[in-house]
């Protein structure tokens, strides 16, 4: 047993100085040896109110972690690090960003799902290379929201999950650069509208309906005619017969997601997804026959059970 934990000790040890030589820390006390050669570090709450008298220590860091700390504000001094390409805030209360934000000239991903935003804060509309968003169960007033997102223009990755979003507002046709677009935990859309509004938005590859209660795709979808990607996992009551009809209207879709759809077998016609190039239908209870017949049917698709 004793060597046993000394193998384990080893193992753990020889995994943080690994990380710790690729820049990664876990710890501040650590961090704060070496803060030159710091380029990510995973912020514990518990060090939370050490980090304002630090910040301008770390001139190297990209990536900032301070995750389900129930933070209500962060202190101005973030600002210092210039070099933050990722904010990852999740899991906090926060309402409002400082304004030294629009220092952070290099931030390009912002994570702030979680927290208690009602609209993006108006600072991020300053930050020239801003392309990834993550507003996912939040509070947000919808349309507010997406007027002030359309001013951030290299936006191309946009989270809008579980904030009990029905419709989507016309505006959103001006996030011009937008390639993917998560809808997820929503359980009431409209799939009308979404459809409808989402058409003239040419450069979206791939939507993202997981678990939003779908029981059928009606024919808008017809209109997303720029779709490379569907997913929608997790909508255990879905009929795919629709979905079937309409995707020869959707030349440029070749990948669907099915997961977790409580689906033990499909229609009997498949040819409408013979053109896909991965059709994912794990974690469903497909009998082996079945999973068979689908194989058969799709012999040029890469079906995933």
């Amino acid at each position: 047993m004793k060597r046993l934990l000394a193998v384990i000790t080893i193992i753990l040890s020889q995994s943080i100085l690994t990380a710790q030589e690729n820049g990664v820390y876990t710890s501040l006390e650590e961090a704060l040896v070496t803060p030159k050669n710091v380029t990510t570090l995973h912020l514990n709450c518990s060090d939370y109110h050490k980090l304002e008298q630090h910040t301008a220590t770390f001139t190297a860091i990209e990536n900032l972690y301070i995750k389900d700390c129930k933070l209500k504000e962060l202190p101005s001094s973030i600002g210092t690090m210039h070099n933050l390409r990722l904010l990852n805030l999740q899991g906090n209360n926060l309402k409002t960003l400082p304004t030294e934000i629009k220092k952070i000239q290099e931030l390009a991903v912002i994570n702030l799902r979680g927290n208690s935003f009602k609209q993006i804060p108006e600072v991020l509309l300053t930050l020239p290379k801003l392309r990834e968003i993550d507003l996912a169960n939040n509070a947000l007033d919808l349309t507010i929201t997406i007027k002030e997102l359309s001013h951030i223009k290299k936006l191309d990755f946009l989270y809008l999950s579980d904030n009990n979003i029905t419709q989507l507002p016309s505006e959103v046709q001006n996030l011009s650069v937008l390639q993917e677009l998560h809808l997820s935990k929503n359980s009431q859309l409209d799939l009308k509208n979404i459809f409808t509004v989402l058409s003239p938005v040419k450069s979206l590859k791939i939507l993202v309906l997981s678990d939003t209660h779908i029981t059928s795709i009606p024919s808008e979808i017809m209109q997303m005619k720029q779709l490379n990607g569907l997913v929608l996992d997790t909508n255990p009551n879905i009929a795919i017969d629709g979905l079937l009809r309409y995707k020869s209207m959707l030349p440029e879709l070749k990948v669907i997601l099915l997961r977790d759809c409580n689906l033990s077998q499909l229609p009997k016609d498949l040819s409408g997804f013979a053109s896909l190039a991965v059709l994912e239908l794990s974690r469903n209870p497909f009998s082996i026959e079945e999973q068979t017949r689908i194989k058969e049917a799709l012999p040029n698709v890469n079906v995933i059970f």
